[in-house]
């Protein structure tokens, strides 16, 4: 799901559970074999996170590192959109919406130990502006940032942004790094090699491990300002093969699977008493991205025929099951209300019955996300057939993906990948998917027009003026047939029984509140 933005896939050679007795006692198992006692859980990730530095981060796989190990000014509540503090305690917004003065939290330390000033605040906020990745967009209306003491830290915008907040929220928000990277270690490249493998943040959990390709691992943080978790030690271990999460969750050897768990095996894990299964809502949709940069589909007509053949809910009933919906619209629907409607699925536009006859067109699709957009690709393939295409397929690794935005003409005819907006304002969708410059408009669709209504949407006085400008964006967008949008897609949790402490948060998708976990009792 840009459930990754940018991962890359490794090899991975099948690793055991690590496990940590206390004073050396055998850790006591339930009847599935799982440990429930002691201080360590492992989970499983499908793929590699591209780094842990929470600047340059822009995937999904790896939320659950940055999210624990970083932490930002506010963030959105468990199973809500509601933006509640997190390094701040309160705020202030100024009455024209250009000044917000935030007040920190007392007693923060990063895990160098050196406590937590505005001035680190404000020098994070500083590096993310410098230095240009994917989520700095979210910055970049901020005029300028004050320190007036140690326990406060102000920003100011050029203009007012209603998302700003929202971007604050994000699980790709600012995130507040300490001196022992961004001085001691910044080097000439402002910390990036060393933000490659290291961290220094204010989060529950520490990193302690970074072994790309096999694990990743987590330690608890003594001094952490708020509540500590119960498990000192979370291992992430890359595991590409979905199977073989199946078997060591279900063996006792993994406390939870976040995603990629196969829709045809739910029902078993429901009646398994050994397992438990969650399918809360999200804001990911499953996009069919048609690339109008190069033939056939730079041609309006040949995407209408795509459009008018494709059978959205027989992908979501043979690839999904009850684990999705048909799109009703070109936004998350919590997103935005009264959205366009999607005229997909109308039957083949009259002259255009053969229009892909004699053609060979590439789909790919999300390496991540294997045994869902595996099954979506054969039944495209299947469905495009009706309309002469001779379809292949292939997976490629989002390392790849992101190569398009700037060279489109190197990518697919078609690509597959499950999106999620940055955050819960509508810009944080159509910005980046359907802008010129947007960091997951994969195949660098682009229309002037589009363009300017961002622009003009992100100025308004209210939201209610936005939302009508951002339902005119949806309209166009839908129009052009260059995304298409197929499914609003849960996420998929299944876990031990004797796990308690699971929580979720609908905007970051692939993560639960790792130091919340804790025994069922």
């Amino acid at each position: 799901m840009s459930a990754t933005r940018r991962t890359l896939m490794l090899a991975f050679a099948a690793v055991g559970a690590i496990s940590i007795g206390a004073c050396g006692s055998a850790e006591k198992k339930d009847s599935s074999g799982a440990a429930l006692t002691e201080k360590t859980i492992s989970i499983p990730f499908v793929s590699d996170m591209s780094v842990p530095d929470p600047d340059v981060f822009y995937d999904v796989e790896g939320n659950a590192v940055t999210l624990s190990v970083y932490e930002g000014l506010v963030r959105y509540k468990p199973d809500t959109t509601e933006i509640v503090g997190d390094l701040a305690k309160s705020w202030e917004v100024s009455d024209d919406k250009k000044t917000y003065t935030f007040a920190l939290q007392d007693g923060v330390t990063f895990h160098s130990g050196a406590p937590m000033t505005s001035k680190d605040v404000k020098a994070s906020f500083e590096r993310r502006k410098t230095l240009g990745q994917g989520s700095s967009y979210m910055l970049a209306g901020v005029k300028s940032m004050e320190t007036p003491d140690d326990s406060t830290f102000v920003i100011n915008l050029k203009e007012p942004q209603l998302p700003f907040m929202h971007y604050l929220a994000s699980q790709w928000g600012p995130r507040v790094i300490g001196p022992e990277a961004l001085v001691e270690n910044a080097g000439d490249d402002q910390a990036q090699k060393y933000l490659s493998t290291h961290e220094d943040g204010t989060g529950p959990y520490e990193l302690t491990e970074f072994d790309r390709g096999t694990q990743y691992t987590l330690t608890a943080y003594d001094g952490y300002w708020g509540a500590k978790p119960y498990y000192t030690t979370v291992n992430l271990k890359i595991t590409p093969d979905v199977n073989t999460q199946q078997i060591q969750l279900k063996g006792g050897d993994l406390a939870m699977m976040l995603h990629a768990y196969p829709a045809s095996d739910l029902k078993s894990a429901e009646d398994d008493p050994n397992l438990k299964v969650e399918t809360p809502e999200t804001a990911a949709t499953l996009i069919t991205y048609l690339n109008t940069n190069k033939a056939p589909f730079d041609d309006p007509k040949a995407r209408a025929a795509v459009a008018g053949v494709i059978d959205r809910e027989a992908i979501v009933s043979q690839a999904y099951g009850d684990t999705a919906k048909v799109a009703a619209g070109p936004y998350p629907p919590a997103m935005l209300a009264d959205q366009p409607e999607l005229p997909y699925g109308t039957g083949v536009p009259a002259g255009s019955e053969d229009i892909g006859k004699g053609k060979k067109i590439l789909l790919s699709y999300a390496a991540d996300e294997v045994a869902t957009l595996g099954r979506v690709s054969q039944l495209l393939q299947s469905q495009l057939k009706e309309i002469g295409y001779d379809v292949v397929i292939k997976e490629v690794p989002h390392a790849q993906v992101y190569d398009w935005v700037e060279g489109a003409e190197k990518g697919p005819d078609i690509f597959l990948l499950t999106n999620n907006p940055d955050a819960a304002h509508p810009d944080t969708w159509a910005g980046i998917n359907w802008g010129t410059k947007g960091g997951t408009n994969l195949l660098a669709y682009s229309d002037p027009k589009v363009d300017d209504m961002l622009a003009t949407a992100l100025s308004q006085d209210s939201e209610e003026q936005a939302d009508e400008i951002y339902r005119e964006i949806g309209q166009e967008v839908v129009d052009a047939n260059a995304q298409l949008f197929i499914a609003n897609v849960r996420d998929t949790i299944v876990y031990n029984a004797g796990i308690a402490g699971v929580t979720h948060t609908p905007l970051y998708p692939w993560v639960v509140d790792l130091d919340q976990l804790k025994p069922a009792e």
